[in-house]
């Protein structure tokens, strides 16, 4: 999702998604087949009572069919598919998660979740969220974090016989792109320049690297990711602009993120 409008394919892609996702929601709460989704649910809910949202206005973007549209009384919903209107009882809109349809400082809070794997242009929505929540504001920010570059083509899924060459050549090395050494070694390595470079003082922009994202054959999650983000480098795009991280709490600390959710009280 960029500052144009989404293309045909991700927005029929997503409208899918949608209408297969809702005879499986009908059937089972909607986090229960998945542990993470059980511990944002219950982080959200915590955000939610610790900074008495109850009654504030909040906006979700990226809200899909609209799962989480009771968590609050004034909510209001945007996802780029126009489908998710039928799904919803509260306000919606359909819209770029780049371009918000809002004036500055219109919500008191704002949350998305596993949104911003999604967007070609992660810095641009990140500058909106912080446009449209007031002062003082909160954030709550779940992403799927380090998405693999092989994800969209299923290589880590598929037998070697339906691969190319190149592709062969790429799976042959996810078992040591994949393991614990290799993974710890190059973010700390990665993330370590990242804080160097923070530490200068200016705003830093969201360090991502470009995913071709596969909107015709589901292979995993994040399949249709557009970017593969780091977490501590979008941690550091709030902490260089004078945001207070509710979580997690200071520069060094982020060193250690994983895809847990990140929290921020918006000062600007």
């Amino acid at each position: 999702m960029s500052d144009s409008p989404a293309p045909d394919s991700m927005r029929s892609y997503y409208e899918q998604v949608q209408e297969a996702w809702v005879p499986r929601q009908e059937q089972a709460h909607p986090y229960a087949e998945n542990a993470a989704w059980q511990r944002n649910y219950a982080a959200l809910h915590a955000w939610v009572a610790a900074n008495q949202l109850e009654g504030a206005r909040v906006l979700e973007v990226g809200c899909g069919t609209g799962l989480l549209q009771d968590l609050v009384e004034h909510y209001v919903g945007v996802d780029v598919a126009a489908s998710s209107a039928a799904f919803m009882h509260k306000p919606f809109i359909a819209s770029s998660a780049t371009k918000l349809p809002f004036p500055d400082s219109s919500f008191d809070a704002a949350f998305s979740i596993w949104v911003l794997e999604h967007i070609e242009q992660p810095d641009a929505m990140l500058a909106e969220l912080r446009r449209v929540i007031r002062p003082g504001g909160t954030l709550f920010l779940v992403a799927a974090y380090d998405v693999a570059p092989w994800a969209s083509q299923g290589l880590h899924r598929r037998p070697f016989r339906d691969l190319r060459l190149s592709q062969r050549v790429v799976k042959l090395t996810i078992p040591l792109r994949a393991s614990p050494p290799y993974r710890i070694a190059t973010t700390l390595l990665r993330r370590s320049g990242d804080l160097l470079g923070a530490l200068g003082g200016q705003p830093s922009k969201v360090r991502f690297r470009r995913l071709t994202p596969n909107f015709e054959t589901y292979w995993d999650y994040d399949s249709d990711a557009c970017v593969s983000l780091d977490a501590y480098s979008v941690a550091l795009y709030f902490l260089t602009r004078g945001d207070k991280p509710l979580y997690p709490s200071g520069l060094l600390r982020g060193m250690l993120l994983r895809s847990r959710p990140q929290i921020y009280r918006i000062t600007k």
